[in-house]
């Protein structure tokens, strides 16, 4: 009975962890395993800077492979004796059934259990599929043949998800990297109060590399788990297979039930979030992004609700109460006293000013186009508007959900500058240049420059940003 299982041993212990056949022109790597040099070479085939062994994850240098002549020779004696051996058993083995003392020569295939004649007859076995031995050996074989490509092909494609891994984790550094030198830059230009808020952003985004890498280190951990588990069954299932008719097909259903059962873990994928700050524009930065930035808007007269009258130049816009002949359109804003920008925005850094003056009510801003209209109020619920508002004498800054804004003195005019690769939209008081709100978000469609005037008969105006000394 031992020598069975050592040649078995013999038999895992020669075969290649990457493609778990016999090793060919095996190397041994600076952790001890061996592999095939073409299967560890295609392994590492897509990685630069770090050359996981992939049974153990030890970082290896691809130059130190060593060749292994010896262990290739253990082979071929190990074939030679699987070859001898097989010939051999099948010579010598034959199993007696216990109950009858007969010749097992049949397999039950409802019931799984290997018979002899006597054991068919009733009521035992009774209406069942009963095949000869060979025959049922050698279905069950090609089964056992077929769970294993299978298996093969899962490790194949599981150890690819664990590179796929091991480069997302330098891909986290990379963009970590990208954005801690991005936000250092903008910094350098802040005082000792901003310095504050750049150590809090910073150690939001290192907090949140840390818990991505957990969670990459997790899903990595689980996924080369998963790769033991099938390599193991895989060996039992090889065993299985070489073993006689009866030890094959005594254990036969446990086998096929967790080959069939086998599920690799779901791989995981990270989105790191993008940290901005608000520059108070008192700082000589901010001021310096606002010339270099600055954009120049105009209405779109396609859009203005009809009540709202447009100036020739674009700029200008007044709640009248009668304006007659004014066409339909598809664009038009039929409830709210609403229009639009003519510019849309889908990338890059852009500010503009407003000049809302004594006005009762008015909204500036910015929203995804297209807008749901058709008389409904475009959805600022679902994040489709960002915009701040005074309504019923109170300022508001009206996104995902409302906020209510307590201003030190009230604006005569509003600075919106938006940066879409970062996902912000800043409101500013043309008073002082003081922050008014921030948004931060996602932007994914083209904005457009929002206003609504509100039912008094002053007018909204864009103004030219203007040079402001400091």
């Amino acid at each position: 009975m031992a020598v069975p299982a050592a040649l078995a041993g013999l038999q895992a212990e020669a075969n290649c962890p990457i493609c778990l056949d016999y090793l060919r022109d095996p190397v041994t790597t600076e952790c001890g395993h061996n592999f095939c040099r073409c299967c560890i070479q295609r392994s590492w085939a897509d990685l630069k800077d770090r050359f996981p062994c992939p049974v153990c994850r030890h970082a290896c240098q691809e130059r130190h492979l060593r060749s292994n002549t010896q262990l290739g020779r253990v082979i071929d004696i190990a074939k030679l004796l699987y070859v001898t051996r097989t010939k051999k058993r099948r010579l010598e083995e034959e199993h007696l059934c216990e109950k009858h003392n007969q010749v097992l020569t049949l397999f039950c295939e409802e019931d799984f259990q290997v018979l002899c004649p006597k054991c068919t007859q009733p009521p035992d076995h009774q209406g069942h599929l009963v095949r000869p031995m060979e025959e049922a050996a050698s279905h069950h074989r090609q089964r056992l043949s077929h769970y294993i490509r299978q298996l093969k092909r899962q490790v194949a494609d599981v150890q690819k998800l664990v590179a796929t891994q091991d480069r997302k984790l330098l891909e986290l550094r990379e963009k970590v990297q990208y954005q801690s030198e991005k936000l250092t830059s903008e910094f350098e230009h802040l005082n000792e109060c901003v310095d504050r808020e750049q150590e809090a952003v910073l150690a939001r985004l290192a907090e949140e590399e840390r818990d991505i890498q957990q969670k990459l280190c997790a899903n990595i951990t689980a996924l080369s788990d998963h790769v033991f588990t099938v390599r193991r069954l895989l060996n039992q299932v090889a065993e299985r297979s070489v073993m006689s008719e009866v030890k094959l097909l005594t254990g036969v259903r446990r086998i096929q039930d967790r080959c069939a059962g086998l599920k690799p873990p779901a791989l995981y994928s990270f989105r790191l979030r993008t940290e901005g700050c608000s520059l108070p524009p008192q700082y000589l930065a901010l001021q310096k992004v606002i010339q270099k930035f600055g954009q120049e808007v105009s209405l779109d007269p396609e859009t203005a609700h009809p009540n709202l009258l447009v100036s020739e130049d674009k700029k200008s816009v007044t709640f009248v109460r009668r304006k007659p002949g004014v066409p339909q359109n598809p664009k038009r804003f039929l409830m709210d006293l609403v229009m639009l920008g003519s510019e849309g925005f889908d990338g890059g850094r852009h500010y503009w000013e407003v000049q809302v003056g004594d006005k009762r009510e008015w909204a500036v801003g910015l929203c995804k186009d297209p807008l749901s209209r058709k008389g409904k109020r475009p959805s600022s619920g679902g994040n489709r508007c960002w915009r701040i508002q005074l309504q019923d004498g109170g300022y508001v800054a009206q996104g995902a959900a409302p906020v209510s804004l307590a201003l030190k003195e009230k604006p005569k005019g509003v600075g919106i500058y938006l940066d879409y690769e970062l996902g912000e939209i800043s409101f500013y008081s043309l008073n002082d240049r003081s922050h008014i709100h921030s948004f931060m978000d996602i932007f994914s469609e083209v904005l457009k420059p929002y206003f609504c005037v509100g039912h008094d008969s002053k007018p909204l105006t864009i103004c030219a940003v203007r040079d402001y000394e400091l």
